[in-house]
């Protein structure tokens, strides 16, 4: 414990500073109660950083094992060094940190099951996940639906819950239809929402004043597809596709556009996994279109969206039910409809207390 009396929270991630959302909101939020030290992997991105937060690096060069064993060696290091509590965003083989820092007060954090696409690999990676658990005395989750799907021990489990950060824009208006989309393009089935939309148009929506913004990209080519989709439908002046958009120019986007897209496919894979972007387009005022997955129904209702199923149809539908109920939303209504989800209060009143609560027991 520093002379100032706060406790220390060593973050480890092999994720570079900045570029996993969650990690970044903690050191932001927690930088005035906790002495904040985060080691990840500098993978070649621009470096960000922030007031009272101590930034390491680890080289991300050489064969896999070896960048591998490398983070393995600095995390060792600087947990052996640190007095207070360890956050690791898990990665497979985290456990082995418990050999080398068993004075060590752990939490293994759990964002996401496995979303391998193929479901033999799922079920290894979650078991893998949950197997490794075992070795922590505190396991902290992004909700009590991914702890069940995994099996984790009841007894060990804390919720830390997914969360958005505020945004300081005017309230929307919906005199025209500005969709946006914001995240992977991997496994999401964006086309789906492109032919949804191309429906909607052909059924009497081409009168209608309409745009739709899908901000991301995938690693297999999912954009250039994306983009012809676009062009063979002759959507072009309709669907922007301006690719991958750093979370620190997207400001731009939600004060322009007016509803939200949480579109991910209704399956094991992302059913219990809260949707990062469905907060970010509450807390822009923006009414949502969102699957109608576990999560999204908790957040969802008519006062500030539309529930859908996964297929072009039904995303056809939800646009005709937010057009026809577009002048019953209030912006303002939808941006207060759940306070406790910012990450301002998620780690005032969640995450400080929990680290302090793993401080003051004394049991690593």
């Amino acid at each position: 414990m520093a002379d100032d009396g706060r406790q220390e929270l060593l973050i480890l991630n092999r994720t570079q500073f900045g570029y996993h959302l969650d990690t970044y909101y903690y050191a932001k939020f927690a930088a005035q109660r906790l002495r904040i030290t985060y080691m990840g992997f500098d993978t070649g991105y621009p470096k960000l950083a922030l007031s009272g937060v101590v930034i390491k690096y680890v080289r991300y060069t050489g064969r896999r094992y070896l960048r591998y064993l490398r983070l393995l060696v600095c995390c060792v290091r600087e947990i052996r060094r640190c007095r207070g509590a360890v956050f690791i965003n898990y990665f497979p083989g985290c456990s082995l940190l418990r050999c080398f820092g068993s004075h060590a007060r752990m939490i293994m954090d759990i964002r996401t099951g496995s979303i391998h696409p193929k479901a033999l690999v799922r079920r290894w990676e979650n078991r893998l996940m949950q197997w490794e658990s075992r070795g922590f005395r505190h396991v902290s989750v992004v909700s009590l639906s991914v702890a069940e799907h995994l099996h984790l021990s009841a007894g060990k489990v804390h919720v830390l819950p997914l969360g958005a950060e505020r945004m300081d824009v005017s309230a929307k208006r919906f005199d025209r239809l500005d969709l946006l989309y914001v995240g992977t393009l991997d496994g999401r089935r964006i086309e789906d929402t492109v032919m949804g939309l191309e429906r909607f148009l052909r059924n009497g929506g081409r009168g209608m004043p309409l745009a739709y913004t899908i901000v991301g990209d995938g690693p297999n080519g999912q954009l250039e597809a994306l983009r012809r989709l676009v062009r063979s439908h002759g959507l072009e002046g309709i669907v922007h596709l301006p690719g991958y958009v750093h979370r620190t120019r997207l400001s731009e986007l939600f004060r322009r556009c007016s509803v939200g897209v949480a579109y991910v496919p209704i399956n094991d894979i992302y059913d219990c996994q809260p949707a990062t972007k469905t907060f970010e387009y509450l807390f822009a005022g923006m009414p949502v279109i969102a699957t109608a997955t576990t999560e999204n129904r908790k957040v969802i209702n008519r006062s500030n969206g539309v529930l859908i199923q996964d297929t072009p149809d039904d995303f056809c539908r939800g646009l005709k039910e937010v057009y026809a109920r577009r002048h019953q939303f209030d912006s303002e209504q939808v941006r207060h409809c759940c306070p406790e989800s910012s990450w301002d209060c998620i780690v005032r009143l969640n995450l400080v207390p929990y680290i302090r609560d793993i401080c003051r027991s004394g049991l690593p």
